[in-house]
């Protein structure tokens, strides 16, 4: 293979192994049915009021959004792989989705 080759694989697998997904997901219960990726889902910024089982938690690993609409749009694959109804966040002081737990309803209202 010639040096410009080994280069070019070099590159391409450093620009790999540098992509991150924008959340990280930690387990923390059952994931429930994965449903289509782009599924509806809750924001909520307070304890939501209906029965639930936490499914994991997605902490930011790049620059997190400062709006709902835009942190729902970077976690919806995610929460609806693992089957999520509703995702609590976690806004840090600067006003940064930074965390948001995965739940899914144990019951439908």
């Amino acid at each position: 293979m010639s040096k410009l080759g080994v280069l070019g694989m070099t590159l391409l697998l450093a620009l790999a192994s540098c992509a991150k997904t924008d959340y990280i997901f930690t387990k923390t219960g059952e994931a429930g049915p994965a449903k289509p990726p782009n599924c509806d889902f809750v924001i909520a910024t307070t304890k939501v009021d209906h029965p639930y089982q936490e499914i994991g938690i997605l902490d930011s690993q790049q620059a997190p959004p400062q709006d709902a609409a835009a942190f729902k749009a970077k976690v919806q694959p995610q929460v609806c792989a693992v089957g999520g109804d509703a995702v609590v966040t976690e806004v840090n002081g600067t006003g940064y989705y930074v965390r948001g737990t995965i739940l899914r309803f144990t019951e439908q209202k």
